[in-house]
């Protein structure tokens, strides 16, 4: 309980009437003081009481027409508040928003005999994530407001906003669609499992119930059937997030549609049961470590993370000014043959491999998927999210990945789709789209590395079509 300045202005009109008894000795006047304070005793002690009874019976409610949203969208919530007794004095209900939403604080206000109050408010959610309401607060004020209660109760709705899906995701080689998700997997192997694989013939210490007993009479001699062995496949996601991935209209940047897969790729982890571990990677490094993992939690995590998954800093170097590697290294060292003071000063940049070595490793994804590797020795898959900015990093980046045993797919966004010019200057734009194949093609020729692109579907489509124009007029 608080005390409000009306009640120290009345405790003053005590403390003085005490002091005029001790300086007039007038007997009356201390009656007085005891009066007052005996009546505000009695007013608290009636507040408190009170007080207790009306939270009590208060029923609040405090509901929104949707708790999932898109981001930018906006929902309608209500705030009703009944209350089982009639309030003596004010009662104030108010609810914060939380703070990623715009909205205001919705108030509902109960007056003396009312005993029902309803107010409606607007939320609108710009970014993704899960938010919850905090919990309403109560203010009780008695009738001459001397007196003050606050207290939270009531429900507290949360709401998940998804960030905005782009709309005709493609996902395919070369042009060419794929099947977006991750089916049934195997181990390689034959034994105890579902999928029928192969009929052998029965050799002694085979169980009996392996027999199959068609082929057994069709060839005249026992013969067993063995089944394909399931086994879980741990898998390491991997997300590029740095500033190049914000390339895009709002909605559907690169970072938008990589996104779309990687929650797929969780959910089909989670249907399977499969280990599934998280590397976010920006600009400055790792930004987010998952360790693999099949706890519902786990999932339920990554996803809400991915969700709500920002660029982060500013855009790194391109593949203009990107790193050479070893072999580009060498091969222009050997033009720099001359003996001008230009060729003698420039061939040492070109054959130091110390130098690549370093600035490679401290690549933030290349760094990131050395760290994981390290980490993990049992992932049997990596995927990689991210796009062709900085290829000659992926290109080392993938063989680190594929150390190993281990199966490496690349998701690949090409710039050349998410630039705003590119519908304005198709031709040009065929040209790019024709080096970024190349590039997926090369990544997708190393052993056990598969390699895909991600875009919008249409802006893929118009490329194309200008490109076979291209041909048509050429020919």
């Amino acid at each position: 309980m608080e005390v409000t300045r009306r009640y120290w202005l009345t405790a003053g009109v005590v403390g003085l009437l005490l002091l005029w008894t001790l300086i007039l000795e007038r007997p009356v006047l201390l009656g007085g003081a005891v009066g007052v304070g005996g009546w505000l005793l009695t007013r608290q002690y009636r507040f408190v009481r009170t007080t207790s009874d009306t939270v009590e019976s208060l029923t609040i409610d405090h509901q929104l027409d949707r708790t999932r949203v898109t981001a930018e969208e906006t929902t309608l919530g209500t705030l009703t508040v009944q209350a089982g007794q009639p309030v003596d004095g004010s009662l104030q209900i108010k609810t914060e928003p939380p703070v990623a939403s715009r909205a205001t604080a919705a108030v509902c206000a109960l007056e003396h005999s009312t005993q029902t109050a309803q107010t409606t408010f607007e939320a609108t959610w710009p970014i993704a994530g899960s938010f919850t309401f905090g919990q309403p607060v109560v203010t009780i004020t008695d009738p001459l407001g001397l007196f003050c209660q606050v207290t939270t109760v009531g429900p507290t709705p949360s709401v998940t906003v998804e960030p905005r899906a782009p709309r005709d995701i493609h996902v395919g080689e070369g042009g060419d669609r794929i099947a977006a998700g991750f089916g049934q997997h195997d181990a390689g192997q034959t034994g105890s499992g579902l999928t029928p694989a192969e009929v052998r013939q029965y050799t002694p210490g085979d169980a009996t119930k392996r027999i199959d007993w068609k082929a057994t009479a069709r060839l005249n001699e026992p013969h067993v059937r063995e089944f394909e062995a399931e086994t879980d496949l741990e898998t390491l996601l991997i997300v590029d997030h740095r500033a190049s991935m914000g390339a895009g209209q709002p909605g559907e940047t690169k970072l938008d549609f990589g996104r779309q897969v990687a929650l797929a790729l969780v959910e089909s982890a989670q249907e399977l049961g499969d280990p599934l571990g998280w590397y976010g990677v920006g600009d400055d490094g790792l930004t987010e470590t998952f360790r693999p993992s099949t706890d519902t939690s786990q999932y339920q995590t990554v996803t809400s993370r991915l969700q709500a998954l920002e660029p982060t800093g500013s855009e790194g170097e391109s593949d203009a000014t990107a790193i050479l590697n070893p072999a580009q290294a060498r091969r222009r060292a050997e033009q720099l043959d001359g003996d001008s003071t230009f060729d003698t000063q420039l061939r040492p940049f070109f054959q130091a491999g110390d130098t690549y070595v370093q600035r490679i490793a401290n690549k933030p994804l290349f760094s990131a998927i050395q760290a994981a590797t390290a980490r993990h020795d049992s992932i049997n898959r990596t995927v990689i999210i991210t796009d062709d900015t900085h290829k000659t990093e992926l290109r080392e980046a993938v063989e680190v990945a594929r150390q190993g045993n281990g199966q490496v797919t690349v998701f690949l966004t090409p710039s050349v789709l998410y630039e705003s010019q590119t519908i304005g200057n198709l031709d040009d734009a065929y040209q790019r789209y024709t080096d970024f194949e190349t590039f997926r093609q090369e990544l997708s020729s190393v052993p056990r590395v598969s390699a895909f692109e991600v875009g919008p579907g249409d802006q893929l489509a118009s490329v194309l079509s200008a490109g076979r124009e291209q041909q048509v007029m050429s020919q």
